[in-house]
């Protein structure tokens, strides 16, 4: 079991750099400087055409590897949960221009965890940043930044917090 993994990925538009490649590390943790900590992340599942250039949103709750005794090697992996779109055809926000995710959830409807599913770590192409769809109101005054990726219905893709997000 690991609390975290680098991710390096090619950015070719990084001006900056050795050779335009960018590393980010990717935290699981449930004790990071005495709260817990859970990263999203964009895992690549699919062909560019699709929405969100075939990929989707999961939020990392363990890293581990497992010993594979047929190839003679250790298997990174990902147990994750995932961020879906909430119609059948996913589509940006007219306002924002992001594009629009809620958590999945088991067939019961329940929640924060909902169904698991484990990935190969190879498959993470880098972090994510979802912000909440606000409402109207006020935040309750003890609401935790630890608490908000369980605190709202919807989240928004943040492609704005940095040029290599920017560009999927």
């Amino acid at each position: 079991v690991f609390h975290s993994a680098k991710v390096e990925y090619y950015a070719p538009s990084d001006s900056c750099g050795m050779g335009g490649m960018h590393r980010e590390v990717i935290h699981a943790n449930p004790n990071y400087g005495g709260s817990c900590r859970f990263d999203t992340v964009f895992v690549s599942v699919g062909d560019e055409a699709e929405a969100m250039n075939g990929l989707l949103v999961a939020r990392v709750w363990l890293l581990f590897s497992y010993f594979d005794p047929y190839h003679s090697k250790d298997v990174p992996c990902a147990l994750v949960t995932w961020f879906i779109h909430p119609s059948d055809n996913p589509e940006r926000d007219k306002d924002t221009g992001m594009w629009k995710l809620q958590r999945e959830q088991d067939v019961d409807g329940e929640q924060p965890v909902g169904p698991v599913q484990v990935i190969h770590l190879d498959t993470i192409l880098r972090g994510a940043h979802l912000l909440p769809c606000y409402g109207s109101g006020f935040l309750p005054v003890e609401l935790k930044h630890t608490d908000s990726l369980d605190a709202w219905d919807c989240y928004f893709v943040n492609h704005f917090i940095d040029q290599h997000a920017h560009e999927l």
